[in-house]
């Protein structure tokens, strides 16, 4: 049986990246302060994003992705991250009904938050 590892994204500035995410209140885990091959999303010892250097190993060739997260309060989350100085766009109704949060981290790749 396989186990899931993560998802690899490539970055210009993994440092920068890490600190933009941090801002939005995600999990970030640094090994010290190599930030090439850093991970975020979960605990630090569950699956997630591994973020690597891309002027270390190239851009990635996958392309932009969309990184979802969820919130038990989608209008206090976007309160929390707009006073960590990061602008973002109104709460939109998704197609599915339900409110959501949708905006670009500095490499391009989609953030989407649900509640």
């Amino acid at each position: 049986m396989l186990k899931f590892a993560c998802i690899n994204i490539s970055s210009k500035n993994p440092k920068a990246l890490a600190e933009f995410y941090r801002k939005i209140g995600a999990a970030v885990f640094v090994d010290g302060e190599n930030y090439d091959g850093f991970n975020f999303g979960n605990d630090e010892n569950q699956s997630g994003i591994c973020v690597w250097d891309e002027n270390i190993w190239g851009k990635s060739t996958a392309g932009y992705i969309t990184i979802v997260f969820k919130t038990n309060n989608l209008q206090q989350t976007r309160n929390s991250i707009i006073a960590n100085g990061i602008e973002l766009p109104p709460i939109q109704t998704a197609d599915w009904g339900g409110q959501q949060l949708v905006f670009n981290d500095p490499d391009g790749n989609i953030i989407t938050v649900l509640t």
